[in-house]
């Protein structure tokens, strides 16, 4: 399908100085010569109202000759003529506004072209902004990323720090504990395993020698809780299934004191005084032959352990397997 080219653009070149095309082509009802009751431009009207008159105009001469063949009256002749003229004038004056509406046209074609050109190096310069823009904007955003990075692992950094020096002076507020509770001190021993808890709550000695401390200050409930946090810190830490049943053997409770020791050897591995300890139970519930089996075993891991020994003469003297 062909496409039709504007009456007002027609005489612009096919290309412009840089070889590229032109848009001649018609726009219809966004040009303002258009005619919507029409639907037609009104430029090609004309055009074609002064085709159909030029028309006229070569044919004229014909009917001249053929009313003057017929001898018509020299006033129709002079009517003809008169009319001819007035269609030579009207000609004249149609063709003098065509030319105004071809110099008009020309120069909106000339100033659409040059308002296209600013249209399209403003957009160049738009584009070139826009990756200039994009550009800084990825830039920033590396550096953030960068930025973020780099202070997350200061973060990190300046944290384990924090809880290299939180676990030393946690460490150093137990080993004062310890002097504090070998020199009777129980009250500032327990202050001092406390500040280590504070600064390290996850600390399974500090909770086993607080353990040990409320033994010694009569605080059952608070000790055996206080080993029981030890063994939730540190489920294989013997030594405190070995205080934990301590406990429970002074209550009189010695299956709970028999299952401890127990756990206590089957955590820390061999352990003399836990067999000790696991001996002294048994013999209280009147199990001797376990008793004896238990303190022969705390003297084969240690012979010089006094209370295996003595537990063993103890047995010796009564002369009775229970």
């Amino acid at each position: 399908m062909s496409t039709t080219i504007c009456p007002m653009l027609s005489a612009l070149k096919p290309t412009d100085e840089k070889g590229q095309p032109v848009n001649r082509e018609c726009i219809y009802e966004q040009c303002r010569f258009f005619n919507l009751d029409h639907k037609d431009c009104n430029l090609m009207i004309g055009h074609r109202t002064i085709e159909r008159l030029e028309t006229s105009l070569r044919l004229g001469p014909d009917i001249q000759a053929a009313v003057l063949q017929a001898g018509q009256a020299a006033d129709r002749v002079g009517s003809l003529e008169s009319t001819v003229n007035g269609l030579g004038a009207a000609l004249a004056r149609l063709e003098t506004q065509i030319a105004a509406i071809i110099e008009v046209q020309q120069k909106v074609a000339d100033r659409l072209l040059e308002e296209m050109s600013l249209l399209l190096a403003t957009t160049q310069k738009n584009d070139q902004s826009i990756a200039a823009f994009t550009t800084r904007v990825e830039n920033a955003e590396t550096t953030t990323r960068d930025v973020l990075e780099a202070l997350r692992t200061q973060m990190q950094k300046d944290q384990a720090i924090l809880q290299e020096k939180q676990r030393d002076e946690s460490v150093a507020c137990n080993n004062r504990g310890v002097a504090l509770y070998y020199r009777g001190a129980f009250e500032a021993a327990r202050d001092a395993f406390l500040k280590a808890l504070e600064l390290q709550p996850e600390y399974a000695e500090a909770f086993n020698n607080l353990g040990l401390v409320y033994s010694r200050l009569g605080n059952e409930a608070e000790a055996i809780e206080a080993f029981r946090k030890a063994l939730n810190a540190d489920p294989k830490m013997g030594e405190a299934y070995n205080n934990l049943g301590f406990l429970y053997h002074t209550s009189s409770q010695f299956d709970r004191a028999a299952q401890m020791f127990g756990q206590a050897i089957e955590n820390a591995g061999d352990s003399a005084v836990a067999y000790t300890n696991l001996g002294n139970t048994y013999y209280a519930m009147r199990q001797s032959e376990k008793a004896v089996a238990a303190w022969s075993r705390a003297i084969e891991l240690d012979p010089m352990n006094e209370s295996a020994r003595r537990g063993l003469r103890m047995f010796q003297q009564d002369g009775t397997v229970n």
